[in-house]
């Protein structure tokens, strides 16, 4: 090991080989290798050389520099003597691990960690030590410089961070066993004076390095569909959607002239058994038409422009029912997994023509865009059979492949927010940004609008964020609304029959239908990045643009409900251009002039 006892910022740790590996092989014995040397390749690559003789182990650290991004390689090999002997291999989870101590004193810390499978939720506390597991997105401020640290999805390994007792450690895994090498790009380490333009440079940067298994938001087509309002079936309905249901709901709709432009038929529509998809048919009782019935008259009789249908990435929650007629003659586009679950293949080939023939036959229905839910449990069906890269990569290229071709890339992405998700969607530029909407939990709002802020730090290189559905008549209605207004996603309620408040919409459309929607994803004010609103008596403040003028959306949600304090001020949305501005409060309907770094106190 080559430590001392200095405290250093992460890239100089980095660069200075200031690490400790420990290599895990699948029967979970542990080998803790020893620093061997440093070489300088060149002017922008150094490798640090790691090995422990008695287990035949051995490892390779190479940084690549790029400015004041770093990227770090990792390769490792178990030598094993004979070819016909049982071999060792690499565990399928954290079979690397790289321990990273005397990092500088934390003035600030924000970390995004999977909370869940599907979703991610921000982490403030300054002690590393304490940092939950599965973290995908870091960022840390000593003194007047920040680094954002990001672990990256490659071919066959994901790379996350979590705490550990000294510092901070980076794991890897496959999540599939047979690997006795390994070669694998982990993950970047930027470091700027722009918390905002850092983590877009090391997003962009890490893309391109990785070959571009997605591309940067700002290189992805916005769906025309959702830039107009949207209503969704799921809080209305849930399981039991239903034709009928849905007339009476257009009809409500009709008579309050809201113009509804998109309507999304959520999960219930299908024909399923046993929790598994049984075909591709809508369910009889509760469309006895079929799909083509409900969207014909929903565009004909109600001024509805696109109707979208829910289904999974497995098809059903479940995957399809290996007894049913669809798994007959969808076989060969079908993968069986160890556990007699039958899901579309992983193989982009393959799942293409799985997902080709659903789609066509929607769209034939009258299909125009469609919601794939439940996607970061793609690992967990594939789990020890392969890759975690390898088999999120053959599962999205197939399934936006069908999407490009009938529904004009029109998709919203939903619970994904696993790293393997994340990075690894070639062209779709929408996905859910958060937990669910739940309108009967009293904190949902305030932990709904947390991970919404929070989450589009990182997410928002990436995608256009959907901060879901909502109710418009309920006690958080206005919070609500206003999240969405500033949120630069759709904007789509859920109300049940007879309960909308148009009030509560009609302030963020035009009479077309059209959202005003903002010109970039919302995000978090520079002064609120590091601070915990539920917890500190101080406000959440998200802030975006419109066209040339900025926009600030500031919220309570104190978790004991304590008043908070904090201020406004121009200077807060980043980017303006100007010295001097009126400031219009819209709730309040006042005005007030300010210089471009005054503040405005709020309470």
């Amino acid at each position: 090991m080559n430590i001392t006892n200095t405290k250093k910022t992460i890239r100089s740790v980095m660069l200075s080989g200031s690490i400790t590996p420990i290599i895990t092989l699948d029967d979970q014995s542990k080998f803790l290798l020893k620093y061997i040397k440093t070489v300088q390749n060149s002017e922008i690559h150094t490798t640090h050389y790691f090995s422990n003789d008695e287990s035949g182990i051995n490892l390779e650290v190479m940084i690549k520099k790029y400015g004041k991004i770093i990227a770090l390689y990792v390769g490792a090999k178990i030598k094993n003597e004979r070819d016909q002997a049982r071999h060792r291999y690499f565990a399928a989870e954290k079979s690397i691990s790289l321990l990273v101590q005397d990092i500088d004193l934390i003035d600030g810390l924000m970390a995004n960690y999977q909370h869940k499978d599907w979703w991610t939720r921000p982490y403030f506390k300054n002690d590393l030590s304490q940092m939950p597991e599965r973290t995908i997105s870091l960022l840390m401020k000593s003194k007047s410089e920040y680094h954002y640290i990001l672990p990256v999805v490659d071919k066959d390994y994901r790379a996350d961070l979590a705490g550990h007792e000294t510092g901070l450690s980076i794991h890897l895994s496959s999540y599939v066993g047979g690997f006795d090498s390994c070669k694998t790009l982990a993950l970047f380490i930027g470091t700027g004076e722009n918390p905002f333009k850092l983590s877009e440079n090391t997003i962009k940067t890490a893309i391109a390095e990785l070959g571009y298994p997605t591309l940067p938001r700002d290189k992805k087509r916005y769906p025309k569909t959702l830039d107009y309002l949207g209503w969704c079936s799921w809080d209305a309905f849930y399981h039991h959607v239903n034709e009928s249901g849905i007339i009476k709901k257009m009809e409500e709709l009709k008579e309050k002239e809201l113009p509804v432009k998109w309507v999304m038929i959520d999960d219930g529509w299908l024909d399923v058994k046993e929790n598994r998809l049984f075909s591709f048919k809508a369910h009889k009782g509760k469309f006895p038409n079929g799909l083509q019935s409900i969207s014909k008259k929903l565009k004909e009789q109600y001024g509805v422009y696109w109707v979208g249908v829910w289904h999974t990435i497995a098809g059903y929650w479940g995957g399809i029912h290996k007894d049913s007629e669809l798994a007959k003659i969808m076989e060969t586009f079908l993968y069986k997994t160890n556990n007699n679950k039958m899901i579309p293949s992983p193989d982009a080939a393959k799942g293409f023509d799985f997902w080709d023939r659903w789609h066509r036959e929607l769209k034939q229905k009258g299909i125009d865009f469609v919601k794939v839910d439940s996607q970061s449990a793609v690992n967990n069906f594939m789990m020890y059979q392969e890759s975690i890269g390898k088999t999120a990569r053959g599962a999205h290229t197939a399934l936006e492949a069908s999407v490009g071709i009938h529904f004009d890339q029109c998709i919203i992405n939903c619970m994904g927010m696993s790293s393997e998700n994340i990075w690894n969607r070639p062209i779709s530029s929408v996905s859910r940004n958060s937990d669910d909407f739940v309108p009967g939990e009293e904190i949902s709002f305030k932990e709904h609008a947390l991970q919404n802020a929070y989450n589009s730090f990182f997410h928002s290189h990436f995608y256009w964020g959907d901060w879901d559905m909502y109710w418009t008549n309920h006690a958080e209605g206005i919070q609500n609304a206003i999240l969405r207004a500033v949120s630069g996603g759709p904007v789509y309620f859920s109300d049940p029959v007879g309960e909308t408040d148009a009030c509560k919409i009609r302030p963020l459309i035009l009479n077309d239908g059209q959202i005003l929607r903002a010109n970039q994803p919302g995000l978090p004010t520079s002064d609120c990045l590091f601070s915990n609103p539920n917890e500190q008596e101080v406000p959440l403040k998200v802030w975006n643009t419109a066209n040339d003028a900025g926009v600030i959306a500031a919220f309570n949600i104190h978790l004991e409900n304590k008043e908070v304090h904090g201020t406004i001020s121009p200077s807060d949305v980043q980017g303006i251009k100007g010295e001097k501005f009126v400031i219009y409060d819209y709730l309040n309907e006042k005005v007030f002039r300010l210089e471009v770094h005054e503040k405005m106190h709020i309470s």
